[in-house]
This record gives C-alpha cells, sequence and structure tokens, in this order.
C-alpha cells in the first residue's frame, strides 16, 4: 500500500463539520472555490462528516439539514462518513438524504438495521491508482444524539482492522476517513492505513502516527485539508479565504437567507466578540430568558458549553448570526440545583470538562471562586440554573439531570435571540 516516493500520488481534499459555513454565503462560498481550485484529475473530495446543515437557515426553514444541498452538488464529493450531528433527524431521514447526494456514505462501526446501510469502504480509481476508503463514525454518537437507539455503534478500530482485513490486495492506498476526532490518533497506531482524515473535534491536526498521516481541521467552511497518497502521506490545511468566492454557490445561500429573513441587522457592536466572550452572551441570555415554575423570566445563573458555541459574533449582528450561535435544537431548561452539586459543578468546570465538551462557561457564577452573584453559596439552598436540555439529559455536571428540570422556555435559540433584541448584547463590549 505504498508507492514509489518520486511519483506523484493521489490527492484528497477533505471537507469536515461545515455545519454553519451555510449561513455565511462567502465563507461557504469561498470553500467551494478552494475546491474548485485545487481539484484535478487525480483528486478525490470526501466528506468526514456532521457537513449537513446547522445553524439559522437550518432551523428556520422547511428544508433543514439539507441546505447543504447546494454544496454537495456542486463538490459531488467521492465519500462521506456521517458525523454523529448527521443522525439529528433519526437515521431514516439520513437515508433518504443520503440517497439524494453524491457520493458513498460508509460506517463500518455502525449496524443500521433496517433504516440505513452504510458500507464499511468504498475503492475509487484516482489517476492511475486505486484508493480504498474506510468510514468510521464516533462511538459517542448514542449520547451524543438521541434519534439513534436502533442503531448499534461498535468499536470503531476493530472496525476498521476488520473493514481493512477485507480489501483485495490490488488496492494502492487505503484511507480511513473518520469522524472520531481524538481517536484518530489512537486508529492510526492500531490499522494499516495511509492516512486517517477527520473531523468532530474542530481541532486543527497534521501529523505522522506510526508512519501513519493523521489530519483534520477546525472545520466550519474556514478550512480545507489537502492529502497527497505518496510512500508517505502527506497533509497539508489551506485556509479558504486565500481562494476566490464560487459566485454560484454563494448566491444560492445569500437568496436562501435573503427569503429567510436572516439578514436583518439587530446590532452593532464596537468590535467582534471572541469565542470566549460569545460564549458569556449566551450563558447570560440562557440566565436571563429561562423560565421559573411560575412562568417568570430569570434564574440565578446561566451555563454553557463553550464547545456548543459554533459561531462568535461579528460587529454587524444580524438574526442569522444570532440562532446560529449555538445550532443546536435543544430547549432552553431551567435546573432546580442543590448548593454542594452547585459547587461541585463550579469546581468541575476551573478547566477543560472533558476533550469533547471543553469549558464551561458561567452567567452570575464564578468557578474559581464557587460562588454565585460574588456571595457563598449556603447549605440546604437552591440555586436555578439555565442551560440547555442537551447539559440535563446527558448529566454534563453534578446536579444536572432530567429529573433536575422545573422548567422549560422552549428554543434556545429563540432564547438567545429575544435576549438580545431585549438590550443583552449592549454590556458585552464594556
Amino acid at each position: 500500500m505504498t508507492t514509489d516516493a518520486g511519483a506523484a500520488g493521489p490527492r484528497l481534499l477533505v471537507i469536515n463539520d461545515v455545519e454553519t459555513a451555510v449561513d455565511h454565503p462567502e465563507r461557504i462560498g469561498r470553500l467551494a472555490g478552494a475546491v474548485d481550485a485545487l481539484r484535478d484529475d487525480r483528486t478525490a473530495v470526501l466528506d468526514a462528516g456532521d457537513a449537513t446543515a446547522m445553524g439559522a437557515l437550518a432551523f428556520t426553514t422547511d428544508t433543514g439539514r439539507g441546505q447543504i444541498a447546494p454544496l454537495h452538488r456542486a463538490l459531488a464529493p467521492d465519500a462521506h462518513v456521517p458525523g454523529n450531528h448527521d443522525f439529528d433527524y433519526g437515521p431514516d431521514w439520513l437515508a433518504g438524504f443520503a440517497a439524494a447526494t453524491p457520493g458513498r456514505w460508509l460506517g463500518a462501526n455502525v449496524d443500521g438495521g433496517e433504516h440505513l446501510d452504510l458500507p464499511d469502504s468504498v475503492t475509487l480509481d484516482i489517476g492511475d491508482r486505486t484508493v480504498a476508503v474506510v468510514g468510521l463514525v464516533t462511538p459517542e454518537t448514542p449520547e451524543l444524539c438521541f434519534a439513534v437507539d436502533d442503531l448499534e455503534f461498535t468499536d470503531p478500530i476493530r472496525a476498521a482492522t476488520e473493514a481493512i482485513a477485507d480489501l483485495p490486495p490490488s488496492v494502492d492506498h487505503v484511507v480511513v476517513l473518520s469522524h472520531c476526532g481524538p481517536l484518530d490518533e489512537e486508529i492510526a497506531r492500531a490499522v494499516d492505513a495511509d492516512a486517517v482524515v477527520g473531523a468532530h473535534d474542530h481541532e486543527r491536526v497534521v501529523e505522522h502516527v506510526d508512519g501513519t498521516l493523521v489530519a483534520r481541521t477546525a472545520g466550519v467552511g474556514h478550512e480545507l485539508l489537502e492529502v497527497e497518497l505518496r510512500a508517505e502521506a502527506m497533509g497539508e490545511i489551506h485556509e479558504t479565504a486565500d481562494y476566490p468566492v464560487s459566485g454560484p454557490i454563494a448566491e444560492a445561500y445569500r437568496a436562501r437567507l435573503d427569503a429567510a429573513g436572516l439578514d436583518d441587522r439587530l446590532a452593532t457592536l464596537d468590535a467582534p466578540l471572541t469565542t470566549l466572550e460569545t460564549a458569556g452572551f449566551v450563558a447570560d441570555a440562557y440566565r436571563a430568558e429561562a423560565e421559573t415554575p411560575s412562568g417568570e423570566r430569570g434564574a440565578d445563573v446561566g451555563f454553557v458549553l463553550e464547545a456548543s458555541v459554533r459561531e462568535s459574533i461579528a460587529g454587524e449582528v444580524t438574526t442569522g448570526d444570532l440562532i446560529g450561535t449555538v445550532p443546536f435544537g435543544s430547549e432552553l431548561v431551567t435546573l432546580a440545583v442543590d448548593a454542594a452539586d452547585l459547587r461541585a459543578a463550579l469546581r468541575a468546570t476551573q478547566g477543560p470538562i472533558d476533550a469533547t465538551h471543553g469549558l464551561g462557561v458561567w452567567a452570575n457564577a464564578d468557578p474559581n471562586s464557587a460562588t454565585v452573584g460574588g456571595e457563598p453559596v449556603p447549605d440546604g439552598e437552591t440555586v436555578t440554573v439555565g442551560t440547555t436540555s442537551y447539559e440535563a439529559y446527558n448529566e454534563i455536571l453534578p446536579g444536572f439531570s432530567e429529573q433536575a428540570i422545573v422548567a422549560n422556555a422552549g428554543a434556545q435559540h429563540e432564547r438567545i435571540l429575544s435576549h438580545a433584541r431585549n438590550g443583552g448584547l449592549g454590556a458585552v463590549n464594556e
């Protein structure tokens, strides 16, 4: 599965975690433009997952996650692996979407039962070489998505090893197309492949692990991965801002945003917000907009995972910008958490919670001093926390659970929008 070190090998262009890029016509246009500029007759295009649409267009239109279709038609990926968010509408929806999408959808470690047929691999003829692509989905999917109860997600390393063993000996190169994030390094150590190209954790990685290339980009349309398969596979990440805009793609998405009324300007900030500042605004929105059991607004504190904030807020703030900051279909719930559990939750967020969820961001609470509103929380008291249903159902922190929910304010992105309209952005830059 190696070739002459001096020969030009097959090239791969890999998109990943496109998600909310559909809400940004110039950015998604540049992603398409980068693929157009780099593609030639020895190039295949791969999709490493979470490339169905997320954000404002997906939330506010009947097309939903299918808003990614114009990009898929333009790029015509040769192979896909579904990301965990691609399962959010359920396996039957994904099966229908995959059937209407160019390229093969793969999942060596997914048993789709009656709903979804995901082959282990596909073999591509690229130039004068054959490249086998094996697809892997994060085994965390059942914990991250509530719509996959009828599916089984198995050990990705065992599944990849078995899939590679079943490949014909005539294959020149083997590539693992992974939506497993930080597991990619373990996969690279364990399997006989030229490269593991991936997605999921929005981390920029280009390295060799035991001779196997491991590479993925931060996603969301800002970057494109190029891989050349030679005696040793080589990877390079391209900034899509350096490439021309594909006019037809940009115009297609601009028209969709205009039709949905998502380009309406709501505010102008002194300066764009960082991701952490945006998370602070979101946490404050959850605090202010959470419902009490009596139907009033306002919790003691707000909480959001920084990893949930997919887009930082720009200086010119539109309706679409705000709806797309946390592009998930969770609801804003109010939790009643006792003092001891809240202090434990605050301590647990003094650093990253774990590799998947990253930092926790609070409004009106300080994890370093374990205080609420600058004051310690006496034993026996109950604190109300505005956060998303995801944090509750997945028991992200001590005291966070379905049983702790005492009120539900509806779709969290609508509450973020409401907070901004009520002046919540005013204090962000102060």
